[in-house]
């Protein structure tokens, strides 16, 4: 232990204060509460001892600890050296023949050098005395290849003007023909377009007139379907107003009125408004709510959604 504690000098500080620690509880106790049976007293100093002990086997444990890790610490600088010494070595050695390669490239080079120079001078000598024999072939070769090419030329010449001769007699033959042919076949094409355009246009004008008879028929049709949807859209409308009117008590005659009824989407009634009705307040009352309990008003039928008014103006007159 006192080996730990001299190379772990924190150990031993921790040590001293413990220690310090202990005598001022100590004292404190025995000052404070000197009534009390030594009993207590030496109990709580047991207890102060053991946990002094563990203190220090823990203390102890955590030198051996930092001691392990600089041993290893110290192995593994010790290898790195090693190794750094190690690959100086190397460096050094790889350095030295480096340079004896280079000094024997160098030499190498050196004498291969000379050698190609050598060969080249040769190689050069005989190329040129090849070069000239082959220089003097080809002049010949050249002057008799140019007094054959004249000699064809001239002949050439001679076939090419005959044959363009033969040509532009032959094309003045052809073109003379093609030229009757297109004439011809102008006026022919004249002619059936002439008549193509004119029976084009005759079915145009027939196309024209059935289209426009069709829609003409169409239209009057569409118009009397209209009309007689128009009168059974409205008839509804009255029809299930009359129904639901009832006749007020005293009223008195009830004669037609005019209603102008303003209506949206799905037959809902937006205002009710009377044209000329001479009749009593109270049938007028009557004939209007008539109106608001036929909502929503009738529709009109499937394929005439065009005949829906948002205004409508009917004659309301009781049975």
């Amino acid at each position: 232990m006192l080996g730990t504690l001299k190379n772990n000098p924190r150990a031993v500080l921790y040590s001293v204060v413990l220690h310090l620690i202990i005598i001022g509880l100590a004292l404190l106790e025995f000052s404070g509460q000197a009534a009390k049976p030594i009993v207590s007293k030496q109990g709580m100093l047991d207890k102060t001892i053991k946990a002094e002990i563990i203190d220090q086997k823990q203390l102890d444990k955590r030198a051996q600890e930092i001691k392990k890790k600089q041993v290893d610490k110290n192995k593994k600088i010790k290898e790195k050296n090693r190794l750094d010494k190690l690959a100086k070595k190397r460096a050094a050695e790889l350095k030295k023949k480096k340079e004896v390669d280079k000094k024997n490239k160098a030499a190498t080079d050196k004498k291969r050098k000379a050698e190609a120079l050598k060969k080249k001078k040769a190689e050069q000598k005989k190329a040129k005395a090849v070069a000239a024999k082959k220089k003097k072939a080809e002049l010949k070769r050249k002057a008799d290849a140019e007094k054959k090419r004249k000699a064809q030329v001239v002949k050439e010449k001679a076939e090419k003007e005959k044959k363009r001769k033969a040509e532009v007699a032959k094309k003045k033959k052809e073109a003379a023909i093609k030229k009757a042919v297109d004439e011809k076949r102008k006026q022919q094409e004249a002619i059936k377009k002439a008549e193509k355009e004119a029976r084009l246009k005759a079915e145009a004008e027939q196309r024209a007139k059935e289209a426009e008879l069709k829609a003409q028929l169409a239209a009057e049709e569409r118009q009397r379907a209209d009309a007689s949807e128009l009168s059974k859209y409205k008839s509804a409308i009255i029809n299930k107003i009359k129904r639901n009117w009832r006749r007020p008590p005293n009223s008195g005659e009830n004669p037609a009125c005019e209603l102008h009824v303003l209506q949206g989407p799905g037959g809902i009634i937006l205002d009710v408004t009377f044209g000329r009705c001479p009749g009593s307040p109270e049938y007028r009352a009557s004939v209007e709510l008539a109106v608001y309990k036929a909502e929503p008003l009738p529709l009109p039928a499937k394929g005439f959604e065009n005949l829906f008014q948002r205004e409508i103006n009917m004659a309301f007159k009781p049975k």
